[in-house]
């Protein structure tokens, strides 16, 4: 059997790692991406 963790296991301990100000900032920053996908497929329609 592997002692390697699981990808589920590694971004866990990714995260646990990282402060919730990192983690917000991050996702501030996912969202800021989706909506800008959002509008350039909105002035192609």
């Amino acid at each position: 059997m592997s002692t390697k963790p699981t990808v589920n296991e590694d971004f866990k301990s990714e995260i646990e790692g990282r402060s919730e100000e990192e983690l917000l900032e991050e996702e501030n920053r996912n969202q800021q991406t989706l909506d800008s996908f959002v509008e350039s497929d909105k002035n192609w329609s």
